[in-house]
């Protein structure tokens, strides 16, 4: 599924007649196969834009299509659907249901959307051995590294098989060896056909994206392709 953003503005209210403005203006063609990161510091409008991407969030002015769909005429129950069924979303925050198994955890979100796990066997197993993860399943939430977080993020994300990963700040707090392993993980599921976009203070990034964008202030100020 290809994404079109058309001149997004997103405004939120500061006081009772101000408003800040979180971006401005942009224009973006996230085409099927695409690796792309948006690098900026904190504030620069990437969560922002991640969440009008992936349709959580409406902007205050412009269009998002998501294909041939114009968000701004579909129910929010039709985005959902879609949302549920292309998208895979890492947040910046990994939030686990502490209780749950890492193994659990991955799978909940076939269970949310009604997906029987029997179905899956066979791709759980693959990701599970792609992503090194064998050794860590029965264990808690709590006696993982951050590296170990990021990465079971990663599986319970594309345990759906999504056409679409959506990243926050993958690599935030990770030491260099964790933040090379997830670049390295990323690299190979795009290679694979995935759609990776990804928002980052982190612009080594850049080096592994096809196109990344740079961003200050809600604006995109700078871009790089290969």
């Amino acid at each position: 599924m290809d994404i079109r953003l058309i001149n997004i503005t997103k405004l939120y209210k500061s006081t009772q007649e101000n408003y800040i403005k979180s971006l401005d203006g942009i224009n973006i063609d996230i085409n099927y196969g695409s690796y792309i990161s948006f690098v900026g510091p904190s504030g620069s409008g990437k969560t922002t834009l991640l969440n009008i991407i992936t349709g959580n969030l409406k902007p205050s002015s412009g269009e998002v299509y998501w294909g041939k769909i114009a968000l701004t005429k579909a129910s929010d129950k039709k985005i959902s659907q879609i949302r549920r069924e292309k998208f895979g979303i890492v947040f910046q925050d990994v939030k686990f249901i502490p209780e749950l198994t890492v193994m659990d955890n991955i799978l909940l979100p076939l269970v949310i959307n009604y997906i029987p796990i029997a179905s899956k066997k066979q791709y759980f197993d693959n990701l599970i051995e792609s992503l090194k993860l064998g050794s860590i399943i029965k264990k808690l939430p709590s006696g993982l590294s951050g590296g170990e977080k990021k990465k079971v993020a990663i599986a319970r994300a594309l345990i759906t098989n999504p056409e679409i990963l959506i990243a926050d700040e993958p690599t935030a707090n990770l030491d260099d060896n964790s933040a090379r392993e997830i670049y390295h993980i990323f690299g190979n599921l795009n290679k694979l056909g995935l759609t990776i976009v990804v928002a980052t203070h982190d612009e080594r990034f850049g080096i592994y994206c096809r196109e990344t964008y740079f961003m200050k202030g809600g604006k995109i100020e700078g871009f790089k392709g290969k």
